[in-house]
């Protein structure tokens, strides 16, 4: 009775190819972003919950999830809370109470990056789901779309110059 080979694997010593260990990563990568749980996704494509676990650690997508989940509303709750602190150890100078009312509703008011990135979050959730219906939507094509967003959000971010305390 011949041997089943294990799914994405090749017959070149059993490792899995680069290319297809790629694009699992990536699709991985864009479950996680939609907020799928670590195990779903492992269970969802086929891989195990060790190698989510350490993708997730090496790409630092927790912190980069955190920071793509976060809206506005809760940014602004974030500042006046920390805001609250800081005023009731009286630490703070005027100059510093003034900057703080001006980040805030730069925040509350305008698009801005945190306007961006939601708006981009939530694009990137209807691409992964659009990617099971449109087949000329690709892990590839998402993650080349994903690359230029984040590299867009960095620019933006380094030209405003927010303090986000």
């Amino acid at each position: 009775m011949a041997e089943q080979e294990p799914k994405n694997k090749t017959a070149h010593k059993g490792k899995p190819r680069k290319n297809q260990l790629d694009k699992e990563r990536e699709l991985a990568r864009l479950y996680y972003f939609q907020g799928d749980s670590q195990k779903a996704i492992a269970e969802r494509i086929s891989v195990s919950a060790q190698t989510i676990n350490r993708w997730v650690k090496e790409g630092d997508w927790e912190r980069l999830r955190a920071a793509k989940t976060l809206n506005r509303k809760e940014i602004v709750a974030k500042m006046l809370q920390k805001i609250n602190e800081r005023l009731e150890s009286d630490n703070w100078t005027a100059d510093e109470i003034i900057k703080a009312a001006a980040a805030i509703e730069k925040l509350d008011k305008k698009t801005n990056v945190v306007t961006m990135m939601e708006v981009f979050a939530a694009f990137g959730n209807w691409l992964t789901a659009r990617m099971q219906i449109d087949q000329e939507l690709t892990p590839e094509t998402v993650q080349v779309i994903t690359k230029y967003q984040d590299i867009f959000l960095s620019e933006q971010m380094a030209a405003s110059k927010v303090n986000f305390l």
